[in-house]
């Protein structure tokens, strides 16, 4: 990917509550997309093997630190995306 594809724009949050209307966290503006995506596809190789271990152990705090993982990873790619349409 070259770096004409854009920066991260830092729009998109994650990890929400019925309290607040915003996430706790928020991606941050100006990374480099294809970084990013590489850090996002590293994201995802741990939430793959937190599910295998957490199934095979059936460990539920395995099961929700990839659920949060995962709500991260997708956070990146969602804000990577506006930050390529914006390129």
């Amino acid at each position: 990917m070259s770096k004409e594809t854009g920066k991260t724009v830092g729009v998109v949050d994650f990890i929400r509550s019925e309290q607040s209307p915003t996430g706790l966290f928020r991606i941050a503006p100006g990374v480099p997309c294809d970084y990013a995506l590489e850090q996002a596809s590293t994201v995802l190789g741990c939430v793959h093997k937190l599910i295998q271990a957490g199934l095979l152990d059936e460990d539920g705090e395995m099961m929700w630190a990839a659920y949060f993982l995962c709500e991260f990873a997708k956070s990146i790619v969602d804000d990577v995306g506006l930050g390529m349409q914006k390129a």
